[in-house]
């Protein structure tokens, strides 16, 4: 009976530290450069757990292929992408900015101009920067920068060349609103 105590009480004391949720849920809308083409994107951002440092995020975005306007067979094709993040916050630089960084897969939905595939998987990873409105105690809204870099597995096979559309640099600005 001891033990079972014992281990109840270890339990507990860890899962505590471990599912505190100092970060509330969040959405958010923003827009983005990823490798040379406009996107406009939406997310959902889970409360955070282990101390705050952890947050699992899920956005969904529409892309339009304006990195081949000398292309008139494809300039502005829309195609979306979405991505399963998880976020590993820096801690809070003043009472009102926070570091983070993002890694996860991104799942590519290409137009058949520019892919015959239905599907093209890849990975993603960013740092990025939320400044708050006001202190993190009373803020709910915060304007975020993000920058990083994004990496297909596959390509553009029914655009000459094949080229790589969504792999390379990107840049992300937008707006959370937390609850």
């Amino acid at each position: 009976m001891k033990k079972l105590m014992t281990l109840t009480a270890m339990v507990l004391i860890l899962s505590s530290g471990f599912y505190a949720k100092e970060t509330p849920f969040a959405v958010g809308f923003g827009v983005s450069d990823s490798a040379g083409n406009l996107g406009l994107n939406l997310e959902a951002s889970s409360p955070s757990f282990a101390q705050d440092f952890l947050i699992i995020r899920l956005e969904s975005q529409i892309d339009f292929l304006s990195a081949y306007r000398n292309n008139p067979d494809v300039e502005w094709e829309m195609f979306s992408t979405h991505r399963l993040g998880l976020v590993g916050t820096g801690g809070w630089n003043s009472d009102t900015i926070r570091l983070y960084g993002e890694f996860g897969p991104v799942l590519a939905l290409p137009c058949s101009t520019i892919s015959d595939d239905t599907m093209q998987w890849g990975i993603y990873g960013l740092f990025g920067f939320e400044f708050f409105i006001a202190s993190k105690e009373e803020s709910t809204i915060a304007y975020y920068l993000e920058a990083g870099t994004n990496a297909l597995f596959d390509s553009a096979d029914n655009i000459a060349g094949d080229p790589d559309y969504y792999s390379g640099f990107t840049a992300r600005t937008g707006i959370r609103f937390y609850f």
